[in-house]
Protein backbone atom coordinates (compact mmCIF):
# COMPACT_ATOMS: atom_id res chain seq x y z
CA UNK A 1 0.00 0.00 0.00
CA UNK A 2 1.15 3.73 -0.90
CA UNK A 3 2.81 5.73 1.80
CA UNK A 4 1.02 8.31 0.28
CA UNK A 5 -2.59 6.45 0.88
CA UNK A 6 -4.43 8.26 3.70
CA UNK A 7 -6.50 4.75 4.39
CA UNK A 8 -5.17 1.90 6.50
CA UNK A 9 -7.01 -1.21 4.82
CA UNK A 10 -8.08 -1.58 1.33
CA UNK A 11 -10.92 -4.09 0.58
CA UNK A 12 -13.53 -4.95 -2.02
CA UNK A 13 -17.35 -6.29 -2.50
CA UNK A 14 -20.21 -5.32 -4.44
CA UNK A 15 -23.36 -3.45 -3.85
CA UNK A 16 -26.43 -6.19 -4.42
CA UNK A 17 -29.96 -5.57 -4.53
CA UNK A 18 -33.14 -7.51 -4.22
CA UNK A 19 -32.73 -8.60 -7.30
CA UNK A 20 -28.93 -9.74 -7.53
CA UNK A 21 -27.52 -6.99 -9.32
CA UNK A 22 -24.23 -6.50 -8.56
CA UNK A 23 -21.42 -3.34 -9.10
CA UNK A 24 -18.39 -2.45 -8.10
CA UNK A 25 -18.25 0.57 -6.42
CA UNK A 26 -15.23 2.61 -6.23
CA UNK A 27 -14.44 5.08 -2.91
CA UNK A 28 -11.55 7.01 -2.62
CA UNK A 29 -10.29 9.56 0.45
CA UNK A 30 -7.98 12.29 -1.32
CA UNK A 31 -5.63 14.13 0.91
CA UNK A 32 -6.70 17.87 -0.57
CA UNK A 33 -10.33 17.33 1.43
CA UNK A 34 -8.13 18.89 4.04
CA UNK A 35 -7.08 21.75 1.89
CA UNK A 36 -11.08 22.51 0.68
CA UNK A 37 -11.87 21.85 4.76
CA UNK A 38 -9.40 24.50 5.57
CA UNK A 39 -10.43 26.71 2.99
CA UNK A 40 -14.07 26.75 3.94
CA UNK A 41 -13.13 26.87 7.63
CA UNK A 42 -10.68 30.23 6.80
CA UNK A 43 -14.10 31.40 4.83
CA UNK A 44 -16.23 30.67 7.69
CA UNK A 45 -13.62 32.26 10.63
CA UNK A 46 -13.81 35.69 8.66
CA UNK A 47 -17.39 35.94 7.83
CA UNK A 48 -17.74 36.00 11.52
CA UNK A 49 -14.97 38.00 12.62
CA UNK A 50 -16.76 41.05 9.94
CA UNK A 51 -20.08 39.89 11.72
CA UNK A 52 -18.39 40.75 15.29
CA UNK A 53 -16.79 43.72 14.03
CA UNK A 54 -18.65 46.19 16.34
CA UNK A 55 -19.91 44.06 19.31
CA UNK A 56 -16.14 44.39 20.92
CA UNK A 57 -15.08 47.65 20.02
CA UNK A 58 -19.04 49.18 21.14
CA UNK A 59 -17.47 52.11 23.55
CA UNK A 60 -14.80 53.21 20.87
CA UNK A 61 -17.28 53.41 17.92
CA UNK A 62 -19.50 55.34 19.77
CA UNK A 63 -16.74 57.46 20.61
CA UNK A 64 -15.82 57.86 17.03
CA UNK A 65 -19.41 58.04 15.66
CA UNK A 66 -21.43 60.14 18.33
CA UNK A 67 -24.58 59.35 16.73
CA UNK A 68 -24.28 55.43 17.25
CA UNK A 69 -25.98 54.33 20.21
CA UNK A 70 -26.25 50.81 21.29
CA UNK A 71 -29.49 50.49 18.86
CA UNK A 72 -26.85 51.02 15.87
CA UNK A 73 -24.61 48.20 17.45
CA UNK A 74 -27.21 45.86 17.69
CA UNK A 75 -28.55 46.84 14.13
CA UNK A 76 -25.25 46.26 12.30
CA UNK A 77 -25.21 42.76 13.70
CA UNK A 78 -28.81 42.14 13.11
CA UNK A 79 -28.24 42.80 9.44
CA UNK A 80 -26.69 39.17 9.30
CA UNK A 81 -29.39 37.70 10.41
CA UNK A 82 -31.74 39.11 8.60
CA UNK A 83 -29.71 39.47 4.88
CA UNK A 84 -30.15 35.08 6.10
CA UNK A 85 -33.64 34.43 6.38
CA UNK A 86 -34.35 37.04 3.32
CA UNK A 87 -31.68 35.03 0.93
CA UNK A 88 -31.77 31.41 2.74
CA UNK A 89 -34.12 29.99 -0.15
CA UNK A 90 -32.27 31.86 -3.64
CA UNK A 91 -28.94 30.98 -1.62
CA UNK A 92 -30.09 27.06 -1.12
CA UNK A 93 -31.57 26.61 -4.17
CA UNK A 94 -28.05 27.83 -5.76
CA UNK A 95 -25.95 25.48 -3.31
CA UNK A 96 -28.37 22.57 -4.19
CA UNK A 97 -28.29 23.00 -8.28
CA UNK A 98 -24.62 24.57 -8.74
CA UNK A 99 -22.70 22.69 -6.93
CA UNK A 100 -20.51 23.93 -3.83
CA UNK A 101 -17.70 25.12 -6.07
CA UNK A 102 -19.84 27.82 -7.52
CA UNK A 103 -21.52 28.58 -4.41
CA UNK A 104 -18.25 28.82 -2.35
CA UNK A 105 -17.12 31.42 -4.99
CA UNK A 106 -20.15 33.49 -4.88
CA UNK A 107 -19.68 33.68 -1.14
CA UNK A 108 -15.73 34.52 -1.11
CA UNK A 109 -16.59 37.03 -3.22
CA UNK A 110 -19.46 38.72 -1.30
CA UNK A 111 -17.14 38.45 1.94
CA UNK A 112 -14.38 40.12 0.19
CA UNK A 113 -16.84 42.84 -0.84
CA UNK A 114 -17.94 43.27 2.14
CA UNK A 115 -14.82 43.72 4.15
CA UNK A 116 -13.55 46.23 1.05
CA UNK A 117 -16.63 48.69 0.91
CA UNK A 118 -16.16 49.61 4.32
CA UNK A 119 -12.99 51.40 3.40
CA UNK A 120 -14.60 53.67 1.01
CA UNK A 121 -15.22 56.67 3.62
CA UNK A 122 -14.46 57.70 6.88
CA UNK A 123 -17.14 60.72 7.50
CA UNK A 124 -19.61 59.59 10.29
CA UNK A 125 -22.85 59.96 7.78
CA UNK A 126 -20.85 57.69 5.01
CA UNK A 127 -19.29 55.51 6.84
CA UNK A 128 -22.19 54.35 8.54
CA UNK A 129 -23.68 53.80 5.38
CA UNK A 130 -20.81 51.68 4.38
CA UNK A 131 -20.67 50.52 7.61
CA UNK A 132 -24.48 48.71 6.61
CA UNK A 133 -23.92 47.59 3.27
CA UNK A 134 -20.98 45.41 4.32
CA UNK A 135 -23.15 44.32 6.99
CA UNK A 136 -25.74 43.54 4.22
CA UNK A 137 -23.16 41.95 2.08
CA UNK A 138 -21.85 39.80 4.87
CA UNK A 139 -24.92 38.42 6.21
CA UNK A 140 -25.68 36.49 2.66
CA UNK A 141 -22.07 35.48 2.47
CA UNK A 142 -23.02 33.67 5.48
CA UNK A 143 -25.82 31.63 3.78
CA UNK A 144 -23.72 28.95 2.55
CA UNK A 145 -21.40 28.99 5.58
CA UNK A 146 -24.05 28.59 7.59
CA UNK A 147 -25.62 25.64 5.14
CA UNK A 148 -22.90 23.65 3.93
CA UNK A 149 -20.60 22.24 6.89
CA UNK A 150 -22.22 18.87 6.42
CA UNK A 151 -22.68 18.58 2.75
CA UNK A 152 -19.21 19.42 2.37
CA UNK A 153 -18.02 17.10 5.12
CA UNK A 154 -20.41 14.29 3.17
CA UNK A 155 -18.76 15.35 -0.31
CA UNK A 156 -14.86 14.79 0.69
CA UNK A 157 -14.71 12.76 4.01
CA UNK A 158 -15.43 9.16 4.89
CA UNK A 159 -17.86 8.05 7.64
CA UNK A 160 -15.43 7.61 10.25
CA UNK A 161 -13.99 11.40 9.55
CA UNK A 162 -17.34 13.44 8.84
CA UNK A 163 -18.38 13.92 12.00
CA UNK A 164 -15.04 15.90 12.67
CA UNK A 165 -14.89 17.40 9.65
CA UNK A 166 -18.70 19.31 10.24
CA UNK A 167 -17.22 19.83 13.72
CA UNK A 168 -14.18 22.03 12.08
CA UNK A 169 -16.45 23.57 9.28
CA UNK A 170 -18.87 24.87 12.30
CA UNK A 171 -16.28 25.73 14.75
CA UNK A 172 -14.43 27.96 12.82
CA UNK A 173 -17.29 29.98 11.91
CA UNK A 174 -17.77 30.70 15.71
CA UNK A 175 -14.05 30.81 16.35
CA UNK A 176 -14.19 34.51 14.06
CA UNK A 177 -16.44 35.56 17.49
CA UNK A 178 -12.90 35.15 18.68
CA UNK A 179 -11.40 37.08 15.56
CA UNK A 180 -13.59 40.15 16.30
CA UNK A 181 -13.12 39.98 20.36
CA UNK A 182 -9.47 39.72 19.56
CA UNK A 183 -8.60 41.83 16.61
CA UNK A 184 -10.98 44.95 17.61
CA UNK A 185 -9.51 45.69 21.06
CA UNK A 186 -6.02 45.50 19.83
CA UNK A 187 -6.09 47.53 16.95
CA UNK A 188 -8.99 50.16 18.21
CA UNK A 189 -8.60 52.29 21.12
CA UNK A 190 -10.85 52.17 23.89
CA UNK A 191 -11.78 55.44 24.87
CA UNK A 192 -12.57 54.56 28.47
CA UNK A 193 -8.58 53.34 29.12
CA UNK A 194 -6.44 55.51 29.76
CA UNK A 195 -4.11 53.32 31.13
CA UNK A 196 -3.81 51.29 28.71
CA UNK A 197 -0.06 51.49 27.50
CA UNK A 198 -0.40 50.50 24.50
CA UNK A 199 -2.26 53.04 22.63
CA UNK A 200 -1.50 56.53 23.04
CA UNK A 201 -2.98 58.58 25.96
CA UNK A 202 -4.94 61.28 23.12
CA UNK A 203 -8.61 59.24 22.55
CA UNK A 204 -10.23 61.92 20.65
CA UNK A 205 -12.82 61.19 17.35
CA UNK A 206 -10.35 61.57 14.76
CA UNK A 207 -7.75 59.00 16.20
CA UNK A 208 -10.33 56.58 16.87
CA UNK A 209 -11.37 56.67 13.34
CA UNK A 210 -8.16 56.09 12.33
CA UNK A 211 -7.41 52.63 14.51
CA UNK A 212 -10.95 51.62 12.99
CA UNK A 213 -9.82 52.24 9.82
CA UNK A 214 -6.71 50.14 10.25
CA UNK A 215 -9.42 47.54 11.55
CA UNK A 216 -11.07 47.80 8.02
CA UNK A 217 -7.85 47.23 6.04
CA UNK A 218 -7.01 44.24 7.95
CA UNK A 219 -10.07 42.43 8.02
CA UNK A 220 -9.99 43.24 3.96
CA UNK A 221 -6.53 42.04 3.59
CA UNK A 222 -7.14 38.79 5.52
CA UNK A 223 -10.55 38.29 3.06
CA UNK A 224 -9.73 39.05 -0.17
CA UNK A 225 -6.69 36.83 -0.40
CA UNK A 226 -9.49 33.82 0.36
CA UNK A 227 -11.22 34.75 -2.65
CA UNK A 228 -8.23 34.58 -4.95
CA UNK A 229 -7.86 30.93 -3.11
CA UNK A 230 -11.48 29.46 -3.97
CA UNK A 231 -10.82 30.90 -7.66
CA UNK A 232 -7.39 29.14 -7.78
CA UNK A 233 -8.71 25.88 -7.11
CA UNK A 234 -11.79 24.33 -4.76
CA UNK A 235 -13.44 22.20 -6.93
CA UNK A 236 -17.38 21.18 -6.60
CA UNK A 237 -16.32 17.14 -5.57
CA UNK A 238 -13.80 14.54 -5.84
CA UNK A 239 -13.80 12.43 -8.91
CA UNK A 240 -14.62 8.86 -6.48
CA UNK A 241 -16.96 9.67 -3.25
CA UNK A 242 -16.04 8.85 -0.05
CA UNK A 243 -18.24 6.60 1.23
CA UNK A 244 -21.57 4.75 -0.02
CA UNK A 245 -23.91 6.96 0.67
CA UNK A 246 -21.94 9.82 -0.95
CA UNK A 247 -22.04 7.83 -4.58
CA UNK A 248 -26.02 7.94 -4.32
CA UNK A 249 -27.37 10.86 -6.10
CA UNK A 250 -30.74 11.02 -6.30
CA UNK A 251 -31.31 13.46 -9.24
CA UNK A 252 -35.46 12.51 -9.21
CA UNK A 253 -35.93 13.94 -5.61
CA UNK A 254 -36.49 17.94 -5.82
CA UNK A 255 -36.19 20.57 -3.41
CA UNK A 256 -39.89 20.79 -3.40
CA UNK A 257 -40.11 16.73 -2.11
CA UNK A 258 -37.01 16.93 -0.25
CA UNK A 259 -38.78 20.27 1.83
CA UNK A 260 -41.89 18.15 2.21
CA UNK A 261 -39.94 15.28 3.66
CA UNK A 262 -38.55 17.38 6.47
CA UNK A 263 -41.96 19.10 7.41
CA UNK A 264 -43.40 15.75 7.47
CA UNK A 265 -40.62 14.59 10.28
CA UNK A 266 -41.67 15.29 13.61
CA UNK A 267 -38.90 13.94 14.77
CA UNK A 268 -36.57 16.65 12.79
CA UNK A 269 -38.95 19.60 14.35
CA UNK A 270 -37.99 17.85 17.70
CA UNK A 271 -33.91 19.27 16.99
CA UNK A 272 -34.63 21.90 15.44
CA UNK A 273 -36.44 23.30 18.85
CA UNK A 274 -33.18 23.36 20.68
CA UNK A 275 -31.00 24.02 18.10
CA UNK A 276 -32.48 27.24 17.18
CA UNK A 277 -32.59 28.38 20.76
CA UNK A 278 -28.89 26.41 21.80
CA UNK A 279 -27.51 28.54 18.82
CA UNK A 280 -29.44 31.43 18.08
CA UNK A 281 -29.21 32.78 21.26
CA UNK A 282 -25.76 32.00 22.28
CA UNK A 283 -24.53 33.90 18.84
CA UNK A 284 -26.93 36.74 18.90
CA UNK A 285 -25.73 37.50 23.17
CA UNK A 286 -22.25 37.09 22.07
CA UNK A 287 -22.26 39.56 19.32
CA UNK A 288 -23.60 42.42 22.13
CA UNK A 289 -21.38 41.04 24.69
CA UNK A 290 -20.43 44.01 25.63
CA UNK A 291 -23.45 45.86 26.18
CA UNK A 292 -24.51 42.97 28.17
CA UNK A 293 -21.69 43.46 30.53
CA UNK A 294 -21.00 47.06 30.74
CA UNK A 295 -23.67 47.98 33.34
CA UNK A 296 -21.12 45.54 35.73
CA UNK A 297 -18.16 47.69 35.08
CA UNK A 298 -16.95 45.46 32.49
CA UNK A 299 -15.04 47.49 29.73
CA UNK A 300 -14.93 46.95 26.23
CA UNK A 301 -11.22 45.14 26.35
CA UNK A 302 -12.53 42.58 29.79
CA UNK A 303 -16.13 42.07 27.63
CA UNK A 304 -13.72 40.97 24.62
CA UNK A 305 -11.24 38.73 26.72
CA UNK A 306 -14.53 36.80 28.00
CA UNK A 307 -15.52 36.51 24.47
CA UNK A 308 -12.25 35.15 23.28
CA UNK A 309 -12.20 32.71 26.48
CA UNK A 310 -15.88 31.57 25.54
CA UNK A 311 -14.97 31.24 21.66
CA UNK A 312 -12.01 28.86 22.07
CA UNK A 313 -13.79 27.15 24.83
CA UNK A 314 -16.68 26.28 22.67
CA UNK A 315 -14.46 25.15 19.50
CA UNK A 316 -11.99 22.68 21.39
CA UNK A 317 -14.80 21.29 23.38
CA UNK A 318 -16.75 20.55 19.72
CA UNK A 319 -14.05 19.50 18.03
CA UNK A 320 -13.69 17.06 20.95
CA UNK A 321 -17.25 16.16 21.01
CA UNK A 322 -17.50 15.39 17.19
CA UNK A 323 -13.93 13.52 17.42
CA UNK A 324 -15.59 11.55 19.71
CA UNK A 325 -18.61 10.87 18.09
CA UNK A 326 -16.56 9.50 15.05
CA UNK A 327 -14.70 7.05 16.91
CA UNK A 328 -17.78 5.98 19.25
CA UNK A 329 -20.91 5.24 17.41
CA UNK A 330 -24.71 6.07 18.87
CA UNK A 331 -23.68 8.62 21.83
CA UNK A 332 -25.14 12.27 19.85
CA UNK A 333 -27.91 12.36 21.63
CA UNK A 334 -26.27 11.62 25.54
CA UNK A 335 -23.41 14.01 24.41
CA UNK A 336 -25.33 17.03 23.06
CA UNK A 337 -27.88 16.24 26.84
CA UNK A 338 -24.64 16.18 28.75
CA UNK A 339 -23.07 19.67 27.52
CA UNK A 340 -26.74 21.04 27.68
CA UNK A 341 -26.78 20.21 31.17
CA UNK A 342 -23.26 22.05 31.44
CA UNK A 343 -24.19 24.79 30.05
CA UNK A 344 -27.63 25.33 31.92
CA UNK A 345 -26.05 25.02 35.24
CA UNK A 346 -23.30 27.58 34.19
CA UNK A 347 -25.84 30.13 32.27
CA UNK A 348 -27.96 29.58 35.99
CA UNK A 349 -24.91 30.69 37.89
CA UNK A 350 -24.25 33.85 35.64
CA UNK A 351 -27.90 34.41 35.75
CA UNK A 352 -27.91 34.91 39.60
CA UNK A 353 -24.39 36.44 39.65
CA UNK A 354 -25.57 39.40 37.71
CA UNK A 355 -29.15 40.34 39.21
CA UNK A 356 -27.45 39.99 42.53
CA UNK A 357 -28.85 36.87 43.73
CA UNK A 358 -25.14 35.74 44.69
CA UNK A 359 -22.02 37.84 45.88
CA UNK A 360 -20.92 39.56 42.62
CA UNK A 361 -17.36 38.75 41.47
CA UNK A 362 -15.63 39.08 38.42
CA UNK A 363 -13.95 35.56 38.68
CA UNK A 364 -18.06 34.04 39.18
CA UNK A 365 -18.71 36.14 36.16
CA UNK A 366 -16.09 35.28 33.77
CA UNK A 367 -15.77 31.66 34.65
CA UNK A 368 -19.94 30.67 34.81
CA UNK A 369 -19.97 33.26 30.97
CA UNK A 370 -17.25 31.32 29.62
CA UNK A 371 -18.38 27.73 30.21
CA UNK A 372 -22.01 28.55 29.70
CA UNK A 373 -21.28 29.46 26.43
CA UNK A 374 -18.69 27.22 25.51
CA UNK A 375 -20.35 24.15 26.00
CA UNK A 376 -23.55 25.79 23.96
CA UNK A 377 -20.77 25.96 21.27
CA UNK A 378 -20.10 22.68 21.64
CA UNK A 379 -23.48 21.08 20.81
CA UNK A 380 -23.65 23.11 17.14
CA UNK A 381 -21.73 20.44 15.04
CA UNK A 382 -23.56 17.45 17.02
CA UNK A 383 -26.72 19.06 16.42
CA UNK A 384 -26.49 19.41 12.67
CA UNK A 385 -24.59 15.82 12.13
CA UNK A 386 -27.81 14.34 14.35
CA UNK A 387 -30.20 16.19 12.16
CA UNK A 388 -28.44 14.90 8.79
CA UNK A 389 -29.19 11.46 9.77
CA UNK A 390 -32.87 11.76 11.24
CA UNK A 391 -33.48 12.96 7.72
CA UNK A 392 -31.48 11.05 5.30
CA UNK A 393 -32.23 10.93 2.22
CA UNK A 394 -32.63 14.46 2.10
CA UNK A 395 -29.32 16.09 1.13
CA UNK A 396 -27.57 17.80 3.49
CA UNK A 397 -27.89 21.42 2.02
CA UNK A 398 -31.56 21.43 2.75
CA UNK A 399 -30.99 20.45 6.32
CA UNK A 400 -28.32 22.89 6.44
CA UNK A 401 -31.02 25.44 5.34
CA UNK A 402 -33.41 24.87 7.28
CA UNK A 403 -31.45 24.64 10.64
CA UNK A 404 -29.58 28.80 9.58
CA UNK A 405 -32.83 30.07 8.75
CA UNK A 406 -34.53 29.02 12.06
CA UNK A 407 -31.49 29.91 14.20
CA UNK A 408 -31.31 33.04 12.63
CA UNK A 409 -34.83 33.65 13.36
CA UNK A 410 -33.95 33.37 17.17
CA UNK A 411 -31.31 35.35 17.09
CA UNK A 412 -33.18 38.39 15.22
CA UNK A 413 -36.11 38.07 17.52
CA UNK A 414 -32.96 38.51 20.22
CA UNK A 415 -31.14 41.50 18.80
CA UNK A 416 -34.63 43.30 17.76
CA UNK A 417 -35.20 43.43 21.55
CA UNK A 418 -32.50 45.96 21.63
CA UNK A 419 -34.12 48.17 19.14
CA UNK A 420 -36.89 48.76 22.46
CA UNK A 421 -34.24 50.06 24.42
CA UNK A 422 -35.04 49.22 27.92
CA UNK A 423 -34.03 50.36 30.61
CA UNK A 424 -31.86 47.33 31.64
CA UNK A 425 -30.27 44.33 29.70
CA UNK A 426 -30.92 41.52 32.36
CA UNK A 427 -33.48 40.20 29.84
CA UNK A 428 -30.60 38.80 28.10
CA UNK A 429 -29.29 36.02 31.03
CA UNK A 430 -32.87 35.81 31.71
CA UNK A 431 -33.16 34.05 28.43
CA UNK A 432 -29.81 32.15 28.43
CA UNK A 433 -30.65 30.23 31.61
CA UNK A 434 -34.65 29.56 30.28
CA UNK A 435 -33.25 28.36 26.44
CA UNK A 436 -31.03 25.70 28.15
CA UNK A 437 -33.74 23.78 30.03
CA UNK A 438 -36.39 23.79 27.16
CA UNK A 439 -33.41 22.74 24.90
CA UNK A 440 -33.03 19.71 27.69
CA UNK A 441 -36.53 18.68 27.51
CA UNK A 442 -36.79 18.61 23.84
CA UNK A 443 -33.95 16.38 23.73
CA UNK A 444 -35.13 14.23 26.34
CA UNK A 445 -38.10 12.92 24.07
CA UNK A 446 -36.46 12.90 20.62
CA UNK A 447 -35.54 9.54 19.34
CA UNK A 448 -32.05 8.96 18.25
CA UNK A 449 -31.66 7.52 14.42
CA UNK A 450 -29.07 6.81 12.20
CA UNK A 451 -30.25 6.50 9.10
CA UNK A 452 -27.31 7.42 7.05
CA UNK A 453 -24.39 6.10 9.10
CA UNK A 454 -26.34 2.75 9.19
CA UNK A 455 -26.76 2.30 5.55
CA UNK A 456 -23.13 2.87 5.26
CA UNK A 457 -22.82 0.20 7.52
CA UNK A 458 -25.01 -2.44 6.27
CA UNK A 459 -22.95 -5.83 5.77
CA UNK A 460 -24.45 -6.21 2.37
CA UNK A 461 -23.57 -3.01 1.34
CA UNK A 462 -20.07 -2.62 0.89
CA UNK A 463 -17.89 -0.50 -1.24
CA UNK A 464 -14.28 -0.82 -2.87
CA UNK A 465 -11.27 1.33 -1.43
CA UNK A 466 -8.81 2.65 -3.42
CA UNK A 467 -5.67 4.23 -3.37
CA UNK A 468 -5.50 7.96 -4.29
CA UNK A 469 -4.64 7.82 -7.76
CA UNK A 470 -5.80 4.71 -8.69
CA UNK A 471 -8.14 4.76 -11.38
CA UNK A 472 -9.44 1.27 -12.76
CA UNK A 473 -12.80 1.43 -11.21
CA UNK A 474 -13.79 4.60 -12.89
CA UNK A 475 -17.43 4.45 -12.18
CA UNK A 476 -20.51 6.78 -13.76
CA UNK A 477 -22.76 8.11 -10.88
CA UNK A 478 -26.13 7.25 -13.26
CA UNK A 479 -24.47 3.73 -13.63
CA UNK A 480 -24.77 3.55 -9.33
CA UNK A 481 -28.18 5.62 -9.50
CA UNK A 482 -30.33 3.08 -11.10
CA UNK A 483 -29.10 0.58 -9.00
CA UNK A 484 -29.62 2.42 -5.76
CA UNK A 485 -33.08 3.13 -7.33
CA UNK A 486 -33.89 -0.70 -6.99
CA UNK A 487 -32.70 -0.79 -3.74
CA UNK A 488 -34.94 -2.35 -0.79
CA UNK A 489 -32.62 -0.47 2.01
CA UNK A 490 -32.62 2.58 0.28
CA UNK A 491 -36.32 2.51 -0.49
CA UNK A 492 -36.69 1.61 3.29
CA UNK A 493 -34.91 4.97 4.13
CA UNK A 494 -37.49 7.15 1.83
CA UNK A 495 -40.44 5.31 3.72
Amino acid sequence: MSSRDSLISQRERTITDQDSIAFPVAVKVYKRRWYILFIFAGLGFMQCAVWNTWGPITQAAKAAYPDWDDAEIGLLSMWGTITMIIGLVPFTIMLQTKGLRYSIVITSGLLAAASAVRLLATEELAFTIFAHIGALLNGFAGIIIGCAPSLLSSTWFPPNERTTATGIGCTFNQLGNAGGFFLGPLIVQDPTNKSNISFPANTDTDMIRRSIRDYMWISAALCVPLFLFVLAYFPDKPKHPPSLTSAIHQTDTTIKEEISMIVRNKNFWMLMVPYSLTIGLNVAWSSVLDINLEPVGIDQNEASLVGIYMTFGGVVLAITASRFTDLLFGYIKVTIIGLLLVSTTMFGWFLFTMNGMLPFGKVQLYVSSVLGASFSYACSPLFFELAVEISYPVSEGIIGGFLTFFWNITAVVFLALLQLRMDSVIWMDYLLFIQGIISIIFMLFLKEEYNRTSLDKTENITVRVTEEGDDDDDIESGILRDIFRSNSILRSHRQ
